[in-house]
């Protein structure tokens, strides 16, 4: 399976007739076709007044079995479309913290999801961002009866991390554990089902770098670099 970064699908637009204050500019999508991707964009203030800004989600086409969700400020749940919260920008101040996150879950299909940044006490003020997930190339390179993990993502992360799991049906036992820098095990979680998302809690751990591994029947078949993040 080879690891895939993606270059952007989008569109970027403007609502309103009036000049606009907002410009969305290095947007772009990254990620695992397999597992998760990310949509990225700066905004900026291009006007001479500072701004309030928010931002909302459209779900133009989530495809079955799809999650979306995003953040701004913080990371919301998937039924949040209307972020509760605003950055002022002065004028020339830009943000990079928005992230519009699209889960797959090893479904191949295509999402696509808008995202209209504006200003709070002027709606008509906005630029908008369609963002097209294609999730259709790679996902179909696992075969069903290989035992594969995925890298982990988030990553750098500081509570959690997840991973793409697939298990060969006749395997006895299937655990992911992590390592810290000195070999030692500082985490084991069992691998329930043979094709799944693993969602694997890290808050426990201290800041640093981590290995992890997938174990087949006691014996460590692939192994990645986790780094833990801590405030």
């Amino acid at each position: 399976m080879k690891k895939i970064y993606l270059i952007a699908l989008f569109t970027v637009f403007c609502i309103g007739t009036q000049a606009q204050s907002l410009t969305a500019t290095n947007v772009y999508i990254s990620g695992d076709p397999t597992f998760f991707m990310e949509g990225h964009a700066t905004i900026t203030n291009i006007s001479s007044a500072s701004k309030d800004v928010t931002v909302q989600r459209t779900v133009n086409n989530l495809f079955s079995g799809h999650n979306s969700y995003f953040c701004w400020v913080q990371c919301y749940s998937s039924q949040t479309s209307l972020a509760p919260d605003n950055i002022t920008l002065n004028p020339g101040d830009n943000t990079d913290i928005f992230r519009g996150d699209l889960e797959t879950f090893a479904v191949s299909g295509i999402s696509v999801v808008s995202y209209c940044f504006f200003d709070v006490n002027n709606t008509s003020d906005s630029v908008c961002v369609e963002y097209i997930y294609d999730a259709t190339t790679g996902i179909a390179d696992i075969p069903a009866g290989k035992n594969y993990i995925s890298k982990a993502y988030p990553n750098p992360a500081s509570d959690f991390t997840q991973f793409y799991i697939n298990v060969n049906k006749g395997v006895k036992n299937a655990q992911v554990k992590i390592f810290n820098m000195l070999g030692a095990e500082v985490k084991s979680v069992q691998v329930t089902d043979a094709r799944n998302t693993l969602k694997v809690n890290i808050s426990n751990l201290k800041g640093g770098i981590y290995f992890y591994s997938l174990f087949i029947d006691g014996k460590s078949t692939s192994t990645g670099k986790l780094m833990v993040s801590k405030n």
